[in-house]
């Protein structure tokens, strides 16, 4: 029997943090729909995960290598796809249970719609207060002008024969998301809006490292509250919020400045993905901040004696320690002038997990020293994790930014054996 979704869900390593998303598509009252799984080239247990929940409405795919985007499962996705309607689903995403419900009421209300968008919240980091909020089409925000996430979208199967595959991220400006639905838009395709929140987006580009060390604490968490508070209206707060903070229906399409793949490769470096070489630590070295993005854990580069980055708003920045070993390493963070003394007070740290004491020096003139030591991973990235309790808004009025530390160099160098 043929059924009327056909659910793609792309992933790569994402482990058995991908439950919580599987989980909600299975968790949908409205039950007409396949689930097809599709692995980037990456053996790390998700599909183990996937399977190891039962259900007769999934199959699994794995593609041979790893092609770098979600593009290459998605079209494979459709081609084992059965479904007269094609529905993604993001691998750190959750479902409402009346996602597909509203879609396919939409559908039916809508006879000449290809496409139907449902509203999607995106979620800041965790403590970041940060909400935004896209999918909610009307004549004052048409299809052309926002982006529009997988999570939130389906589309009838026979639209990519029109308008042609996923395609990949190397090849284009736009992110490959935004990019097969202007091409959509572009072909005449016609667009319609459920008109209401039923997906929460926990976007990776947003949690910096969050390829190298993923998560499943904030979904878990969404889910039971779905669960809990299964109305949609109820969720009508996020949408109050996302207003108040100027984040309604602002995710706009804008890639004039940018040349193709450049967005791709931001992502990447983003997520974690794109990393420094991972170096044995045998000297003492100096980790001088660079420019690459990082999430929402650090603001861009800042001009200086010493350059440095200010973090924010994410409450939980996090430093990446490209060094492996068997041993300790002492860190020394430089935090610049700037930072209020209550907000280095209040902050604490700890490396993959585990919490780390640390001691502030004042001695050097412009600059405070907090030094700690780590264990180091062997073969493998430590990550460490800087809570900002406390936080601040610039008092210049022009500068809105929340900001937690203005971070310069970090020392490392390893420590004997005792």
């Amino acid at each position: 029997m043929t059924p009327l979704f056909s659910v793609i869900v792309p992933t790569y390593n994402r482990g058995t943090h991908i439950r919580p998303t599987i989980l909600s598509a299975l968790g949908q009252t409205f039950w007409d729909y396949e689930i097809i799984v599709v692995t980037d080239g990456c053996s790390d247990g998700t599909l183990d995960t996937v399977r190891s929940i039962g259900s007769p409405q999934i199959s699994t795919y794995e593609l041979p290598a790893n092609s770098g985007s979600q593009s290459a499962p998605n079209n494979l996705g459709i081609e084992r796809a059965r479904g007269t309607y094609i529905a993604y689903l993001g691998h750190d995403d959750v479902w409402h249970p009346e996602h597909l419900a509203e879609i396919a009421r939409t559908f039916s209300a809508n006879p000449s719609a290809d496409v139907v968008a449902s509203g999607c919240i995106f979620h800041g980091p965790k403590g970041s207060g940060i909400s935004f909020v896209t999918g909610l089409l009307d004549g004052e925000h048409p299809a052309s002008e926002h982006f529009l996430p997988p999570s939130a979208l389906a589309h009838k199967r026979d639209l990519i024969d029109r308008i042609g595959p996923w395609v990949h991220p190397e090849e284009v400006v736009a992110p490959v998301d935004c990019e097969i639905m202007l091409r959509a838009f572009d072909a005449g395709a016609q667009f319609a809006s459920t008109g209401t929140v039923t997906v929460h987006k926990f976007a990776a580009g947003h949690r910096y490292l969050s390829y190298l060390r993923p998560s499943s604490a904030e979904q878990e968490v969404m889910l039971s509250g779905l669960r809990s508070f299964p109305s949609t209206s109820q969720w009508s707060f996020l949408i109050d919020a996302a207003k108040r903070q100027d984040r309604y229906m602002i995710m706009k399409h804008d890639f004039d400045r940018f040349r193709k793949g450049e967005i791709y490769h931001q992502n990447r470096s983003n997520k974690g993905l794109a990393r420094p070489a991972l170096r044995r630590l045998t000297e003492r070295s100096v980790l001088s901040q660079t420019d690459e993005p990082r999430g929402l854990d650090w603001h861009q580069l800042e001009a200086a004696n010493e350059p440095f980055r200010w973090s924010g708003p994410s409450t939980y920045p996090q430093f990446l320690i490209p060094f492996e070993g068997t041993g300790a390493a002492r860190l020394v963070l430089h935090v610049l002038d700037g930072t209020p003394d209550d907000v280095v007070d209040a902050l604490s740290f700890d490396c993959d997990g585990r919490s780390i004491p640390h001691v502030r020096d004042d001695s050097t003139p412009g600059l405070t020293k907090l030094a700690l030591e780590i264990s180091l991973r062997p073969g493998d990235y430590s990550v460490l994790g800087i809570t900002t309790a406390r936080m601040f808004r610039p008092a210049d009025g022009v500068d809105g930014r929340l900001l937690g530390i203005a971070l310069g160099d970090v020392e490392i160098e390893p420590r004997p054996r005792n």
